[in-house]
C-alpha cells in the first residue's frame, strides 16, 4: 500500500490527532442507546475527537470527531491551518479542487477487503450504531458515504444519507428531495431493475468532504476528493454488484434495495427538529471490513461535526450565487450563504454592498430571491437574505444582527413573500409544502450615514498582541 495515500486515511488522521491530545479514547463500556450519543454530544462541545473501545453488544470500536471545525477540515487534507482558517479558506481550497479533480484509480484489493462476511453470517447489531434521540425510530448509521450508479450517465454517485438498521440484514437507506439517490430511485423503481447500493464506513476525509458538497454536473465525488488531497482515490470492486468503494475505507455495507416495502423513519436533525422520511428497505448481501476496523459515526442533530461537513454543501452554491448578482449588482462586496444550526433547518444569505442609493438593497432583494444556486430556487433552499452596508463582515452573525437591529429605521426595508414553495427539511410548511421568506435591508440611509458610522481603529488589522507578549 502506498504509504502516502495511507496516511491520508482516516485512522492516520485520527492518530495524528491523538498525537496532538486531540482525541479521547472511553475504555469503560457504554450503552449505544441514548448513553453514547450523550457522551459523544459533550466531547464534540468540547471539540475533541473520540474512539469509544467498548460498545456495549457490537464487535468494533466507534470514533468520531475528527472533522468537528472548520481547521480540522484544512488539516486533514494537509492545508496550513496555523493561522485564521474558516469557511472561506476552506472554500477556496474546494473550489479550486473542482478546478482541479484527480481521476480514481481501480485496484484489486484493499484493507477493506481483509474480511468478507456473507450469507448467515452478516449481522448488522456487531456494529456500534447508535440510538439518538428519545423519539428516534431506532438506531441510525450517519456518518457512512452512500454509493450508487447514476443510470443516466454511468457515474458512480455518493453522498450522506442516514440509514435505520431495521434487522439483521436489512437497514433503509434515506434520499431526501433534493438528494441525487432520490432521482436514482426513482429511475430504478420505474425501471424495476434490481438496484446495488453501498454505504462506505470510516472513508479518507477528503472523500467525507467531497460527499457533504455538491459538484458541478459531469464531475464524480471521488475526482473532487482527488483534487483535495492531491492524489487519486483508490477503489475496489463489491462482492456482490460491480459498484466501486473506497479501498481504504474501514468497512462496507452491500445491498440491493427493495422497492416493494418501504419505510417511513425519524430522526433528531441538524437544526434541533425531529425530521420524517420514507424510503424503501435495503437487504444486505454482504459486509466487508478491515480486521481491526472501526465504525465512524456522525453525531445527529444540531452539533459541530454535524453542521462543520453540512455547510460544505453551500460553497458551490456561493459560487453560483454570486456570479449570478455580481453580473447585476457590481457594488457587491462579499456574500455568505450560511448554514448554521442556530438558525433553523434553512440557509440565510447575507450580502454587504457600497450601494449607490436606498433603492438599490430592495432590488437586489428582489434578484436574490428569484436567483438559482444551481438546481436549487435560491426561495426555495433560504428562509431570510439580509442586505448590509460594505463596513459589514457578513462572515460574522454578531455584526450583521448589529447591522439590522442599529440601521434598520423604515417597515418598507422589511419585505416578505407568502406561500414559497419550500423543502422537507423546513417542518413548519403548510399542506402544500409552502412558507413564508424574509428579505431585510440592514443598510444604512443615505442621509444618516454620518450619525450610522461604526467605530474603528484605523489600522487594527496590523497590529497583533502576540508581537508585543514575550
Amino acid at each position: 500500500m502506498n504509504s502516502w495515500r495511507k496516511s491520508h486515511d482516516l485512522r492516520s488522521f485520527a492518530a495524528q490527532l491523538e498525537s496532538q491530545g486531540e482525541l479521547v479514547r472511553i475504555r469503560k463500556e457504554v450503552e449505544p442507546k441514548f448513553e453514547l450519543p450523550a457522551l459523544l454530544q459533550q466531547l464534540e462541545q468540547h471539540r475533541k475527537a473520540f474512539i469509544f473501545e467498548n460498545v456495549k453488544g457490537a464487535r468494533f470500536p466507534l470514533i468520531g470527531g475528527l472533522l468537528n471545525s472548520t481547521e480540522r477540515l484544512g488539516q486533514a487534507i494537509g492545508n496550513d491551518t496555523s493561522g485564521l482558517y474558516d469557511h472561506r479558506h476552506h472554500a477556496e481550497a474546494f473550489l479550486a479542487a473542482i478546478g482541479a479533480p484527480i481521476a480514481h484509480e481501480i485496484v484489486e484489493s484493499g484493507p477493506v477487503k481483509e474480511i468478507v462476511i456473507t450469507g448467515d453470517d452478516i449481522n448488522l447489531a456487531d456494529l456500534p450504531v447508535p440510538t439518538f434521540f428519545e423519539l428516534d425510530s431506532g438506531a441510525f448509521v450517519t456518518g457512512a458515504v452512500g454509493i450508487s450508479k447514476d443510470k443516466t450517465d454511468g457515474r458512480l454517485n455518493m453522498g450522506f444519507y442516514r440509514s435505520l438498521i431495521t434487522g439483521k440484514d436489512t437497514l433503509v437507506i434515506n434520499a431526501s428531495s433534493m438528494s441525487d439517490l432520490r432521482r436514482i430511485y426513482a429511475a430504478a423503481e420505474e425501471s424495476g431493475e434490481a438496484m446495488p447500493i453501498a454505504l462506505a464506513i470510516g472513508v479518507p476525509p477528503a472523500l467525507l468532504m467531497a460527499a457533504s458538497g455538491k459538484t458541478p454536473p459531469g464531475m464524480s465525488e471521488l475526482d473532487l476528493a482527488g483534487g483535495l488531497s492531491g492524489q487519486p482515490v483508490e477503489m475496489v470492486k463489491c462482492e456482490t454488484s460491480d459498484l466501486l468503494v473506497p479501498a481504504l475505507a474501514e468497512i462496507v455495507i452491500e445491498g440491493v434495495v427493495d422497492f416493494s416495502n418501504k419505510v417511513e423513519n425519524t430522526l433528531g436533525e441538524f437544526a434541533g427538529q425531529y425530521g420524517p422520511e420514507t424510503a424503501p428497505t435495503t437487504r444486505v448481501t454482504a459486509i466487508t471490513h478491515r480486521k481491526d476496523a472501526m465504525y465512524y459515526s456522525i453525531m445527529a442533530g444540531r452539533n459541530p461535526e454535524h453542521n462543520t461537513l453540512g455547510a460544505i454543501s453551500t460553497y458551490g452554491m456561493q459560487k453560483i450565487i454570486a456570479a449570478n448578482l455580481r453580473e447585476q449588482f457590481p457594488s457587491i462586496k462579499d456574500i455568505n450563504i450560511a448554514c448554521e444550526p442556530r438558525l433553523g433547518a434553512m440557509l440565510h444569505i447575507f450580502i454587504s454592498i457600497a450601494k449607490k442609493d436606498d433603492e438599490e438593497p430592495r432590488k437586489l432583494l428582489d434578484a436574490a430571491f428569484k436567483a438559482t444556486a444551481g438546481i436549487f430556487p435560491v426561495s426555495m433552499i433560504a428562509k431570510r437574505i439580509v442586505i448590509v452596508d460594505d463596513d459589514i463582515d457578513v462572515f460574522n452573525l454578531e455584526e450583521v444582527e448589529w447591522a439590522i437591529w442599529t440601521r434598520l429605521s423604515r417597515a418598507d426595508k422589511i419585505m416578505t413573500i407568502a406561500d414559497v414553495k419550500s423543502w422537507e427539511l423546513e417542518r413548519c410548511v403548510n399542506e402544500d409544502m409552502e412558507s413564508v421568506r424574509v428579505g431585510i435591508d440592514g443598510t444604512m440611509d443615505m442621509d444618516s450615514v454620518d450619525k450610522l458610522l461604526k467605530p474603528i481603529i484605523p489600522g487594527s488589522e496590523a497590529i497583533h498582541l502576540d508581537d508585543y507578549l514575550d
